[in-house]
């Protein structure tokens, strides 16, 4: 499977190159290309995200509501009761991942292979073959040093745009997956860095784009003083 993929990539890869006489816009043109096969399974991945911030102030209330162990079930219960009344498929929320996962590995493996850029390894005076650290211009390495830099910025510009509130998991990956990303930007070939901070803008602009469309008002907390209330309700009760 990956074999095939990185064969398909490839050519197509060659095919931009063909038309462009430069692998550095040819990596361009394929992040695109990518984003546009892919563009179904970032739509339904982009509406859980939403339906998911959208009950988020709920489920933040179910969760103080039925904050004790022996309340675990009738939370379990109440969480899936929630997802009901948004149409939140959880396994929409990392079936597309996996389903793009292949896609990005093979993309990794092809442009990390040596010969690929040996005919014209060169854009904007940048060695796509060589990581940053090991170029320089004018005895300069800084210029180098803009890709990673970028692929910091906007993995972490992504990962913010999709960020569930109240969820300590996302938090940590807005901070982690950045940096991770940096360092793989900076020990492999230029070209990964470039195809990755293609890929991340593109996928900002698509998430812009969407969340423009698709704008619902926030009412999370009208319902999570409902949740409350009903609590303080039942506390009287009992």
């Amino acid at each position: 499977m990956t074999e095939f993929l990185n064969s398909l990539l490839k050519g197509v890869l060659d095919f931009f190159f063909v038309y462009t006489g430069n692998y550095g816009a040819a990596i361009i043109l394929l992040s695109l290309l990518v984003m546009i096969v892919t563009l179904p399974l970032n739509l339904k991945q982009m509406a859980f995200t939403r339906s998911m911030q959208l009950a988020a102030p709920e489920t933040a209330a179910l969760k103080k509501k039925f904050s004790k162990k022996e309340d675990k079930d009738k939370l379990n219960q109440a969480t899936m009761e929630l997802w009901k009344k948004y149409n939140i498929n959880p396994a929409m929320g990392c079936l597309p991942l996996l389903i793009q996962f292949p896609i990005l590995i093979a993309m990794f493996n092809m442009l990390r292979e040596p010969g690929l850029f040996a005919d014209n390894p060169m854009w904007l005076g940048l060695n796509l073959t060589l990581p940053s650290p090991e170029q320089t211009i004018f005895g300069l390495s800084l210029v180098y040093w803009i890709l990673p830099i970028l692929s910091v910025v906007t993995t972490y510009w992504q990962s913010k745009q999709t960020m569930q509130a109240n969820d300590q998991t996302s938090r940590t990956m807005l901070y982690v997956m950045p940096l991770f990303m940096g360092y793989i930007t900076i020990s492999f070939p230029t070209a990964l860095a470039l195809y990755w901070v293609s890929r991340n803008v593109f996928s900002i602009v698509q998430q812009e784009l969407f969340s423009r469309y698709f704008r619902v008002p926030m009412t999370g907390e009208a319902d999570t003083d409902a949740v409350a209330a009903e609590h303080r309700k039942d506390r009287k009760d009992s």
